[in-house]
């Protein structure tokens, strides 16, 4: 991708095709996302320069020149911002700005203890933790967790569903607190789905071991790479299998792929990429299961297809939409 065009999607001037293409350009690689981070920071800055001082130009110098220097992006209160330095305050503005696209946030530069992270319906976040692990966040999910790991164990909180790419360490490890159960690795790279609203939470490893603690079951699940744990809420139960990690993983580039998936968790699933509200009018569908896949769709292309490839209709009633058997 040239420079030009992705200044040209920075300054808000792209088609929505040129948007499209920059997109999924960014998503496809986290070199890609650093890059366009980078980009997007030194874009700001130079947009400030007629209103900044020498000294302020003397310390974006600095922070171009020195090596392996990473982007800062971070979001503090006000007082906190009248304490910072300026140069942080400059890339905090550049997040701000572009606080909807999926950048890479760097813990570092955050002002208390404990960090929260949340995103919005249809919004992804990537979050760089102190000890150099990766954190892809999904849509309507939050993450809290320190600024730097000082106890024997790394501990974050999950609500939601978040993709962890864990740097190994056997003398620290690290571990996923959801309402329901615990993750716990030394270093490997796993998915966790714990929305409050699902009936299910689903942990998937891709690579290396995890277990997955419940307190009301005394033997954790060890889980080998293209296995899930799916724990019931209401049974209290795990069931174990075999899947294709690629599908787990398809919401990264904003797919949804749905094999015999309750109709239940379809429409929850859609309404944190849509941000619309479903309603399931019949009966019969409440057993509906759905097996399909949506690769970058419009709302509209989705329910089209649904009712396409299933025996679901729908119709738009102020501004949710009704699902119904044909």
């Amino acid at each position: 991708m040239q420079e030009k065009d992705l200044i040209k999607y920075i300054k808000g001037e792209s088609n929505s095709g040129e948007k499209k293409l920059v997109l999924e350009w960014i998503r496809k690689d986290k070199i890609n996302q650093k890059r366009y981070s980078d980009l997007k920071a030194k874009y700001v800055v130079s947009g400030l320069d007629s209103a900044q001082t020498p000294n302020l130009q003397r310390a974006y110098r600095s922070f171009s020149t020195k090596k392996n220097r990473k982007t800062k992006v971070f979001y503090k209160s006000v007082a906190a911002i009248a304490a910072a330095m300026i140069l942080p305050l400059m890339i905090w503005q550049s997040y701000i700005y572009f606080g909807n696209d999926k950048l890479i946030v760097d813990s570092e530069f955050t002002g208390n203890s404990n960090v929260s992270i949340t995103t919005k319906h249809g919004d992804q976040k990537t979050i760089r933790l102190d000890d150099g692990s990766i954190i892809s966040l999904n849509a309507n999910s939050r993450l809290i967790y320190p600024k730097k790991f000082t106890d024997s164990i790394r501990k974050v909180i999950l609500i939601g569903e978040a993709f962890f790419d864990i740097k190994r360490d056997v003398k620290k490890p690290f571990i996923v607190h959801t309402k329901h159960l615990k993750v716990k690795v030394l270093g490997t790279s796993f998915n966790v789905k714990s929305y409050p609203k699902d009936e299910k939470i689903e942990t998937t490893l891709v690579t290396g071991r995890v277990e997955v603690l419940q307190e009301k079951i005394k033997t954790p699940i060890i889980l080998k790479p293209s296995q899930r744990a799916v724990f019931d809420k209401k049974k209290s139960k795990f069931k174990v299998d075999n899947v294709d990690s690629k599908n787990i993983l398809a919401w990264q580039e904003g797919k949804l792929v749905f094999d015999k998936t309750p109709l239940k968790q379809v429409i929850l699933d859609l309404n944190r990429m849509y941000n619309i509200e479903f309603v399931i009018e019949s009966d019969t569908l409440l057993q509906y299961e759905y097996t399909g896949e949506f690769d970058n769709l419009k709302l509209e292309e989705v329910l089209e297809l649904i009712k396409i490839s299933s025996p679901i209709n729908y119709k738009y009633v102020n501004n949710k939409v009704m699902l119904n058997s044909e």
